[in-house]
């Protein structure tokens, strides 16, 4: 396994300068990135590329290249993959498609291929990916661009690879990301679950996110997760489970999907984390690794917009959760914090707009960390600052002054969460493209959700991750 993502040398089989080929798009991400290895491009065609020597053929490649990325058409595919075996490559990624997923009697040419390579010691991952990446190892050979790529403990295996790179790209700026990377395809020989076994062992992986569209060995599966989820959390997102989807997946992947309640059912009582949706599988494999355990149910909001508390009071009780009226003494407390008489104590516990005005920093946090003494919630939201807008030369020295002050208060806000030991989410509807306080403060590496119904689920999978963990280990 490690060759597919430590690979000491690659050669890239249909490598081009041509703009938008895949032979260009492996090229460039593997120098871009800085790949620490050897390189050797394949192609007939020209002598140079990328500043190194091309070689015509895969037969006039050096012994015992580690890993070859084959770009090449499908109709080349066979005869390539005996050169590579004759030649002691170790490893195949198959970026080409057009076999099971796309054309009657491709799944058994998959299995042919699978067999070809067996015989020579290679395993193939593919056919129909877009790559893989190890960031730590500074080799990326897939078709994400550098400059969406963030380092993190986070590791990723998908069935699917091309909505993958979007999210990546989305969350960049908001410094989240997966530090490695593998795309399965049609999985003619590697699987997901070869995957999960492999990142289940790494100790640079503190978490792994997973795109499903189907399951091949699903006994394997769910018995090598029971193993893995006792130590890091899994995220799925479970693609196909509708009648619409499972036609969309055999198109795709190939893949043959079962029925949603049953995938569910099985991938809950292995340990899994569902995400609800495919946009929050970064969320909340970085809210798993990163925040403090939930021990409850029960929410505070302190918000700086009546109607934001309200939505996400809906939002946090919708799924499970409970938004509870703090006591008669923890308001009166906050009242003695400097609360004016016009806002509510009773949570949401709503500042006002002015908030930052009319209360100074330190009585906002000291509000923050009272409700999290109090032992009456088990996590705080703050939302509805940062506004909206971004730095320039004619923002007024009043509203300079206001955005620095929106960014101490989220600041405070989210060292609270260390200092008290109980999630702690800060909450604003604007992008970092749309607020220069949340861009600022994602720089610094502050996580800031923007959905109500995101951030009622990071807690709401929260709770029941840390419930699982917390039966795991009673039951060992």
């Amino acid at each position: 396994m490690e060759v597919f993502l430590t690979p000491r040398s690659i050669a890239v089989v249909g490598a081009s300068d041509r703009p938008g080929s895949w032979g260009s798009f492996i090229m460039e991400s593997l120098k871009t990135w800085g790949f620490p290895g050897e390189i050797y491009p394949v192609n007939r065609r020209t002598r140079r590329l990328y500043g190194l020597d091309a070689h015509p053929h895969v037969r006039s490649l050096p012994e015992g290249v580690d890993l070859a990325v084959l770009t090449i058409p499908e109709g080349q595919i066979e005869e390539v993959v005996q050169a590579c075996g004759e030649k002691g490559v170790r490893g195949l990624i198959l970026i080409t498609a057009g076999f099971g997923e796309s054309v009657e009697g491709g799944r058994g040419r998959e299995e042919a291929l699978a067999r070809l390579a067996k015989r020579f010691g290679m395993r193939i991952l593919g056919p129909n990916v877009s790559g893989a990446f190890n960031l730590h190892a500074r080799f990326n050979a897939s078709g994400s661009p550098a400059e969406h790529l963030t380092p993190t403990p986070l590791a990723a295996v998908c069935q699917g690879g091309y909505a993958f790179y979007d999210l990546l790209a989305q969350a960049h700026e908001r410094g989240m990301g997966v530090g490695k990377f593998v795309h399965t395809g049609n999985e003619c020989d590697l699987e997901v679950t070869d995957f999960v076994e492999y990142f289940g062992e790494d100790p640079q992986v503190k978490g792994i996110l997973l795109y499903l569209e189907t399951l091949r060995q699903g006994r394997r599966f769910l018995e090598v997760a029971r193993r893995v989820t006792r130590e890091k959390p899994v995220v799925v997102y479970k693609a196909a489970r509708t009648a619409g989807g499972q036609r969309a997946a055999r198109s795709h992947t190939g893949a043959l999907s079962g029925k949603k309640t049953v995938y569910e059912g099985a991938l809950r009582q292995a340990g899994i984390i569902l995400a609800p949706s495919m946009e929050l599988l970064l969320p909340l494999g970085h809210a798993l690794i990163e925040r403090p355990s939930m021990c409850g149910n029960r929410v505070a909001i302190v918000t700086m917009g009546g109607s934001w508390g309200v939505a996400l009071t809906d939002h946090l009780e919708e799924v499970g959760l409970r938004v509870p009226e703090l006591s008669p003494p923890l308001q009166r407390r906050l009242r003695d914090l400097g609360m004016p008489l016009r806002a509510s104590t009773r949570n949401p516990v709503d500042v006002g707009a002015a908030g930052p005005l009319v209360l100074s920093v330190d009585a906002l946090m000291e509000i923050g960390r009272a409700i999290l003494e109090s032992r009456e919630v088990d996590a705080l939201v703050l939302y509805g600052l940062g506004r909206p807008g971004r730095w320039n030369e004619r923002m007024s020295p009043g509203r300079r002054l206001f955005l620095e002050l929106e960014k101490e208060v989220m600041r405070v806000y989210d060292g609270l969460q260390k200092e008290m030991e109980k999630p702690v989410i800060v909450g604003c509807c604007l992008s970092p493209w749309e607020s220069q306080a949340v861009m600022d403060l994602n720089a610094e590496g502050i996580r800031i959700l923007h959905r109500l119904d995101d951030i009622a689920w990071v807690l709401s999978l929260l709770k029941e991750f840390w419930e699982k963990r917390r039966q795991i280990r009673r039951d060992i």
